[in-house]
């Protein structure tokens, strides 16, 4: 069965690729990436001229300089035209499917703080024993995968998001967690240690949430700076007493996939730099933000391609 996927010759660029566009783009000279990159310009040179491939340290360092000087969206923009579907890629693709639900679990779980690994994760969801662990660890993943499978039952080109899916998404990321109030509002103050910016209060929050959805379905000519910018707004909001950043990546999810575009996939290891993005966003600078969701895009386009998640 065809999903029209194209696997590019190097995925999504080769080193290469990424030396080009940081001279074309972001106006490197070749002795200045030499510098950066604490290599040779002879070094450089073989890698651009001389068809010779970098180390795998020297290949991740190219691939950061990429990310930190040159806009991602356009990678994605084209990585998108490569994918004609990407919901019936995964609403009928079970292989694909399943390392989705899996990896988008543990990584968002993981970013939150949970202790499971992978094949914990895997194990959670088949029903078996998983030594070692908590009940609620357990109903974290669990009620992780049937928010997933919510997104999968709902999502379509255009789809619409509503204030009852996002609450719907809540009450099952926070089932069996009767004191979050699954489905429901927080009634209370919340202290959030990542940001100095001040949270509206609990009456503030239906407010906040009814403006912030009578726009998230508008999309713009930037629809991947849109959904940064309105994945920043809800977790500014922070509107349950827990789950907010499960559901606010489940929400970006649903977004990229009614646009037409691979699911993003923050990884933990990204978890740092993800809460400094959601930090620069408090002084109006979503570059760092946008960034980052174009490079979880990479990760989901990845994903499809049976890559590791990188």
């Amino acid at each position: 069965m065809s999903y029209h996927i194209r696997h590019p010759t190097s995925f999504p660029l080769s080193d290469r690729d990424k030396l080009h566009a940081l001279i074309k783009e972001a106006g490197f000279k070749r002795t200045q990436l030499a510098r950066q990159l604490e290599v040779t310009y002879r070094t450089v040179h073989r890698w651009i001229d001389g068809g010779v491939s970098p180390h795998p340290a020297q290949s991740r360092r190219i691939d950061e300089l990429f990310k930190e000087h040159v806009d991602l969206s356009g990678v994605i923009e084209k990585l998108k035209k490569s994918i004609r579907d990407p919901i019936a890629i995964l609403k009928k693709n079970t292989e694909i499917q399943k390392r989705f639900f899996l990896e988008m679990t543990y990584q968002s779980n993981a970013i939150e703080g949970s202790r499971m690994t992978r094949k914990e994760t895997e194990k959670a969801f088949e029903g078996k024993a998983v030594r070692g662990k908590e009940p609620f660890e357990i109903f974290e993943a669990v009620n992780h995968r049937n928010a997933l499978l919510e997104v999968m039952n709902c999502v379509r080109v255009g789809f619409r998001i509503d204030e009852a899916y996002v609450l719907k998404l809540h009450s099952l990321v926070m089932y069996n967690f009767h004191d979050k109030l699954p489905g429901k509002y927080r009634t209370g103050y919340v202290n959030l240690t990542n940001t100095e910016k001040p949270l509206p209060s609990a009456q503030e929050v239906p407010v906040k949430m009814r403006e912030l959805i009578r726009g998230i379905n508008r999309y713009g000519k930037a629809p991947v700076t849109k959904i940064a910018r309105d994945h920043y707004e809800f977790e500014s909001i922070h509107p349950f007493f827990d789950g907010n950043g499960r559901v606010g990546r489940l929400l970006m999810v649903t977004q990229l996939l009614s646009r037409g575009y691979p699911p993003a996939i923050i990884r933990v290891d990204d978890r740092y730099a993800y809460y400094f993005a959601l930090g620069k966003g408090d002084m109006g600078d979503f570059k760092n933000l946008i960034q980052l969701v174009c490079d979880s895009v990479i990760q989901g386009y990845r994903l499809f391609l049976g890559l590791e998640i990188i």
